[in-house]
């Protein structure tokens, strides 16, 4: 009998792109891989990352990888034009110097692409909060041992494992130990992503005036000694970048992006009046939070694997990103060291790893050049060989080497990977046909409206129930911790629910934090005084940022479930009541779609669309106050004066829900992980205008400020220090309506904030929405598809009562703090 073949194991160091991209080639070749990442929990579109470009190669090695074909399609926009212009800052004109309409790269955000690659990996792969500290080569050669820290509890892990891949990045700790005098180039940049909420703006009408092919080019202009970068990204992004020659910065840790002060922003900002044009400052000026990437690159490494160690990514080639090549190379590194290893197993690791960096390292070499020398000529630096560039007086023939295509091996396919790839792609071709097979069998099918955490748990709970499930939700890409939502609480029945749902039930307690402690007191904003009122310490919720929930929830599912940028049109009910259709709109391509379900499930909010259609009169009641709110980041700030006055002030936050009730009306405070404080300010004032859909309204910097003046006069001053120190605070008008009688209708039922709109006193929405798809989806796999309408009468038997006692009891308790009558 022949001896199964032995599974090798890597140990993956470094949870980016090139880490993640690396398990998803090394599971495709069979091996076992973990991943140790740093930070705690996936990271969000709040962190540095922000704009990058997709070769074709790197498009179709990420969809091989990925198990919903077309989703990377949906989450980028493509990039068909590469265009460099030359700008005059004195006559605030530009013009052509080249244009590629054959460039067919595609614009992607960081964190978008790496949910993309995350979502599609086993549960069980990244080790989320390990630190990296050490490792050790066996004596024999045939093994290495991984050394971490585990960030939430400081215990020390050993991994074993055949192979050690350093994925840590261009500031590499592994790579020092075999380099340690490698020293890293400098260049600076500064780098920014815009969100924009308004298309029809000012600002966003001029820029596409200006530069009529965004949404599907790649801009540089070049000016006097510099050049900026942009180009659009999904959801309305503007992502721009502006290379300025400068002194090396002072960065703390082992991170290339650097926190920059107002008066360097304000700096920034003059400059940029002197050399680009109106329409692209006006951009730069209307961008939030701009940060500062030290830019490094390094000569070529002569070898880049020692024993079981190999480097990949930016740790094996520090390179600039004027090629576009960073990310790009990480994806092609991974995918030829997969194949390496698949091609000669673990028992000739040598072997695979030889041939992994003969196949690798002479063309990152010369891309890497080439990527720096494209730098140098852009910024108008000194080369050897050429006089530097002026875009002013440049000639067509001097601008030739500006261009993408010019990179070395940019369309080369490894031959490791030729065939290996037509026939990935055949594959998925054909798994893509079994799958719509597969679901030509009777399987009873909901159509979720809202990717909220509502619609998020409900797919989750009908799942589990054996349903399939599609998601609509309208924005265009999973939310991030810029998103208006900011902190909630959990009761421990929603904790226990979520729990089976997720990959890694530890991520909850890694993402939130205890509030053992419900204390209330009431503040004399006249004497600067507080007094305690009551105090729970049986309270027993935990705290979690809105985004970082989501996301736990969102990765758990298979990544098919969700259909981003889909807007619900409208949607109809058989004649014989077994079937609902529901129509959407794909926002990319103003395609419509139709769905075909056994059930709809309203997940769409207290504003619902669907629940009008029953209840077009019902009115949503305007309590009389609106919910000031804001998240304080003190992760760079934890001794500062305003952080030890508030931790002085409030000497349980960490594990204490804070409610200070004054004059005008009552705040909340907290605290999250990642050292920052949510706060809310519940203000009497007349309901504000709301456009559109949301709850959430747009405010002005007067209104801000005024918010700040009034907080002068109500609360302490340790508590206003943190409100006025909160970037981009925010406005909920706050709602709820009579208790519903009824929660479902034929084929359509709903769940969350359109079944029971409600003020957020007790902290019900979320938890009520979690109870609400848990008792939804056991209803359904209790009664079965054929008994749809016994299971929606349970569902509404058991809620309805909850719904209705939380309704009831929650205004009264909201206008109490409030100070408002209540009848």
């Amino acid at each position: 009998m022949k001896a199964e073949k032995r599974k090798g194991k890597a140990v993956v160091v470094g949870g980016s792109i090139a880490g993640l991209s690396c398990a998803h080639a090394l599971i495709t070749a069979g091996w076992e891989v973990v991943v140790l990442e740093k930070t705690c929990s996936p990271p969000t579109g709040c962190a540095t990352g922000a704009g990058l470009g997709l070769d074709p190669l790197a498009q179709n090695l990420i969809q091989s990888w990925l198990k919903q074909p077309g989703i990377l399609e949906l989450t980028t926009l493509p990039l068909t034009i590469d265009q460099n212009q030359a700008t005059d800052g004195e006559k605030k004109t530009n013009w052509m110097l080249t244009r590629d309409e054959n460039f067919n790269f595609r614009a992607a955000y960081w964190s978008d692409l790496h949910r993309l690659l995350y979502s599609a990996l086993p549960p069980e792969i990244v080790r989320w909060g390990h630190i990296f500290l050490s490792f050790s080569v066996s004596d024999d050669k045939t093994y290495v041992k991984v050394r971490s820290k585990t960030f939430q509890t400081d215990d020390i892990v050993e991994e074993v494992g055949d192979l050690l891949i350093a994925a840590d990045g261009c500031l590499s700790s592994i790579r020092q130990g075999f380099s340690p005098d490698l020293k890293l180039r400098l260049l600076c940049m500064e780098r920014v992503l815009n969100f924009s909420d308004n298309e029809n703006s000012e600002t966003i009408l001029a820029l596409k005036k200006a530069f009529p092919d965004l949404g599907r080019c790649l801009y540089f202009d070049l000016g006097s000694g510099t050049h900026t970068v942009f180009y659009e990204l999904l959801g309305k992004r503007i992502n721009w970048i502006w290379y300025v020659n400068q002194p090396e910065p002072q960065l703390k840790g082992n991170s290339v992006t650097m926190k920059v002060s107002d008066e360097m922003i304000r700096t920034m900002h003059q400059a940029a009046e002197k050399v680009w044009l109106p329409e692209l400052v006006k951009v730069i000026r209307e961008t939030n939070e701009p940060f500062l990437n030290v830019i490094y690159d390094s000569e070529p490494l002569d070898r880049i694997v020692w024993d079981n160690v190999v480097l990949v990514g930016d740790a094996a080639h520090p390179t600039t990103p004027h090629g576009l090549r960073s990310t790009n190379m990480s994806i092609l590194d991974a995918s030829v060291l997969g194949k390496c290893l698949e091609k000669w197993g673990v028992e000739n690791l040598n072997s695979a790893l030889k041939e992994y960096q003969s196949t690798r390292l002479p063309v990152t070499s010369k891309q890497v050049l080439f990527s720096r020398r494209l730098g140098r000529i852009k910024q108008g630096l000194v080369l050897p060989d050429r006089e530097p560039l002026d875009p002013i007086i440049a000639s067509q023939k001097d601008c030739q080497e500006l261009q993408q295509k010019n990179m070395p091996f940019l369309h080369d396919i490894p031959s490791i990977l030729d065939s290996h790839l037509s026939q990935e792609l055949k594959h998925r071709e054909k798994q893509s046909v079994c799958t719509k097979m597969k679901k030509t069998g009777r399987q009873a099918k909901a159509v979720v409206v809202g990717g909220s955490i509502a619609g998020i748990s409900c797919a989750q709970a009908l799942i589990a129930a054996g349903w399939d499930v599609v998601v609509l939700e309208k924005t265009c890409s999973p939310p991030n911790s810029c998103a208006t939502g900011a902190g909630l609480g959990l009761d421990t029945v929603s904790l226990k629910l979520i729990e089976p749902w997720i990959k890694q039930p530890e991520l909850l307690q890694s993402i939130s934090l205890p509030m053992i402690i419900e204390h209330e007191q009431a503040t004399d904003g006249y004497k600067k005084i507080t007094r305690m009122l009551t105090r729970d310490e049986n309270f027993n919720f935990r705290a979690v940022h809105w985004a970082d929930l989501h996301s736990t929830l969102y990765y758990s599912l298979p990544p098919e479930v969700v259909l981003w940028g889909h807007l619900f049109l409208s949607f109809c009910t058989s004649d014989d009541k077994t079937s609902v259709k529901v129509r959407a709109k794909v926002l990319q391509t103003d395609e419509t779609v139709e769905l075909v379900g056994d059930l709809l499930v309203a997940a769409d909010g207290c504003l619902s669309s669907i629940r009008k259609t029953f209840l077009p009169n019902l009115k949503l009641r305007y309590s009389g106050y609106c919910a000031w709110r804001g998240v304080f980041d003190f992760s760079d700030y934890e001794k500062s004066e305003t952080t030890l006055a508030l931790k002085n002030a409030y000497p349980d936050l960490g594990n204490c829900n804070y409610f200070d009730i004054g004059s005008e009306g009552h705040a909340i405070l907290y605290e999250l992980i990642n050292q920052r404080i949510n706060w809310i300010w519940y203000l009497n004032q007349p309901e504000p205008e709301l456009k559109g859909n949301s709850v959430t309204a747009k405010v002005s910097n007067n209104m801000i400020e005024t918010m700040y003046e009034a907080a002068e006069k109500v609360w302490i001053p340790e508590l206003v220090k943190v409100m006025r120190e909160t970037k981009e605070p925010f406005l909920n008008p706050i709602y709820d309506s009579e208790p519903l009688d009824q929660f479902y209708w034929d084929n359509v039922v709903l769940i969350g904030d359109a079944a029971h709109p409600i003020s957020p006193h007790g902290a019900r929405s979320t938890n009520m929405s979690i109870l609400d798809a848990a008792v939804l989806g056991k209803c359904l796999e209790k009664w079965g598809v054929k008994n749809l309408s016994s299971a929606l009468k349970e569902y509404q038997s058991i809620r309805a009562a909850g719904g209705l006692r939380a309704s009831s009891v929650l205004p009264t308790n909201g206008a109490y703090k409030a100070a408002l009558t209540h009848p």
